[in-house]
């Protein structure tokens, strides 16, 4: 059984939330409501934020993040950032 659920949100948040839901093939409704589902079924002290909220949201996960020492990496980086 489903049930309606009214939030208010920031536009913007509103607007890049719908393009991840879009990129995944799924509803904004499907994307919060498995996101409630997942934070409401986990113990107080290991609620964590679910990766693909923090992907959304535009923070980088640990796993995305580029080994400093990789030669493409520094490749990349003197090329784009001129460092």
């Amino acid at each position: 059984m489903t049930t309606k659920l009214t939030l208010s949100v920031d536009k913007r948040v509103v607007q890049k939330a719908k393009r991840y839901a879009r990129t995944r093939k799924k509803s904004l409704s499907e994307i919060v409501a498995s996101y409630l589902d997942y934070i409401s079924s986990q113990p107080a002290e290991h609620q964590d934020i679910d990766p693909e909220v923090l992907e959304a949201s535009g923070h980088i996960l640990p796993e995305r993040i580029p080994d400093l020492k990789d030669p493409k990496f520094r490749y990349l980086k003197e090329k784009y950032l001129h460092e």
